[in-house]
């Protein structure tokens, strides 16, 4: 009898970690902010290693991570505690700007210095900021709603420390407003959304608007531009559905995605790229506000996370490109940080507490695997530490581990069901330690 409850409860857990997380359990962590107030915003460089990352959020909150969120520190300083900061974006390792507003006012601040101190760089009476986007180290483009029938449209070309808004006029239609946070810049392209059934694009940088419909849906509260290599190819937009388009918005096609509510967020997962082309419309996460995290490829999105309390309001949009960022941020209005893998690799625990006399990899088991695989390594010294994945013509193709790691033993859970059956490399880096084994998927 006792044998029999026990299976019935395994049976239960079993089943409700598949049906919870049924296509990458490992590819979901929380991370403590150290606070409860709400995070509105985040930003985060992903070709630097260690991995950067910051966000903003009511009462002049600002936080950095300079080690892929294994802690997250305060770096708001001298922003006013009033100050409700719904945006912030970086483009190095020391420069970032974040704006927000107290009462009818808006503010944006810059820091050079990691966050030591900011200084006020831009404000507008019965302004409101919604979104700062960096294009690169030196130039960005700041949005936001209508002041006088004018949206207020702002670049920038020293990294944020003055800003302009010459030859970029663009008149109210009606009473629309912007969103938090609803912009999306490649290169030239900007899109931004509207409460009003439409999306502004500009392919030259903010001199030029035309308006996109998206009817029926009045509100496009997320977006992205997704790239293959020939360039700018498509738009995709969330308000409380989820729509992508290849002809620039002539035509929308539906994405299926469950329960209602707006769109805050999307970021790309890494699968989606054959031969440096991106095969659209592919993986990627997407957040509404509410306490899910989606995840789909091709037309149909499944919830493949819930959060353990708070709503989310926003996710990290990361680099679409073959080579760039690891992870990504879901922020919620009660604090709470969830880590997203964006490529779809594994977790890596701690199996013992003794301290190796060498650094050690060892062979990945089973192998080989159909789709998941274990991966153990012993560390001697603490240590910045990355486990990659390559193909036979050295293509980077995951990344299962990529964080500041203590002295131990550790075993890492891969999961290879984006990638083809084939032979596959992976490599550990940690101090002055490097080591390449042989693995194999079979399907």
């Amino acid at each position: 009898m006792k044998t029999i409850i026990i299976l019935i409860i395994f049976s239960f857990i079993y089943f409700f970690c598949q049906s919870s997380y049924s296509q990458c359990p490992t590819c979901y962590g929380e991370q403590v902010s150290g606070v409860t107030t709400s995070l509105n915003s985040v930003s985060f460089i992903g070709n630097f290693e260690p991995v950067q990352a910051w966000i903003c959020g009511a009462n002049g909150v600002v936080l950095k991570t300079s080690n892929a969120g294994v802690n997250w520190l305060s770096a708001g300083s001298n922003i006013p505690l009033n100050v409700n900061l719904v945006t912030i974006s970086c483009k190095s390792l020391d420069t970032a700007l974040t704006a927000g507003n107290i009462g009818t006012t808006t503010y944006a601040y810059r820091t050079t210095n990691g966050g030591a101190n900011w200084i006020q760089v831009f404000t507008q009476a019965n302004g409101y900021i919604n979104a700062i986007f960096m294009r690169d180290s030196q130039t960005g483009f700041m949005e936001g709603n209508p002041v006088g029938g004018r949206w207020s449209l702002w670049k920038t070309t020293n990294a944020g420390a003055t800003w302009d808004s010459t030859g970029m006029y663009l008149q109210q239609s009606g009473s629309e407003t912007g969103w938090n946070n609803s912009i999306m810049i490649l290169n030239n392209n900007i899109v931004f959304g509207t409460n009003n059934s439409r999306i502004y694009k500009s392919v030259n940088f903010g001199l030029n608007w035309t308006a996109i419909s998206t009817v029926p849906e009045v509100n496009s509260t997320a977006l992205w531009i997704y790239a293959d290599t020939t360039g700018y190819t498509y738009i995709q937009s969330g308000g409380s559905t989820l729509k992508y388009t290849t002809n620039g918005g002539s035509n929308w096609q539906s994405l299926s995605v469950p329960d209602t509510g707006n769109f805050v967020g999307m970021d790309p997962a890494y699968a989606g790229v054959s031969n440096g082309v991106l095969n659209q419309p592919y993986e990627a996460y997407a957040v509404r506000n509410n306490s899910k995290i989606y995840f789909g490829g091709g037309t149909n999105y499944s919830s493949e996370y819930t959060a353990p309390s708070g709503i989310y309001n926003n996710i990290g949009s990361g680099i679409i490109y073959m080579y760039g960022a690891h992870f990504s941020w879901a922020i919620r209005n009660n604090g709470g940080i969830t880590r997203v893998s964006l490529f779809r690799g594994g977790a890596v625990r701690s199996i013992s507490a003794e301290i190796p006399k060498a650094y050690g990899l060892e062979q990945n088991y089973p192998n080989p695997f159909n789709p998941a695989t274990k991966i153990r390594f012993d560390l001697k010294k603490e240590a910045f530490t990355t486990i990659k994945v390559y193909d036979v013509l050295g293509r980077e193709v995951a990344v299962i581990v990529n964080e500041q790691l203590h002295p131990g033993v550790y075993e890492a859970d891969f999961d290879a069901s984006s990638l083809s059956s084939g032979i596959y490399y992976y490599r550990i880096s940690a101090s002055d330690y490097s080591e390449v084994k042989k693995m194999v998927v079979i399907k």
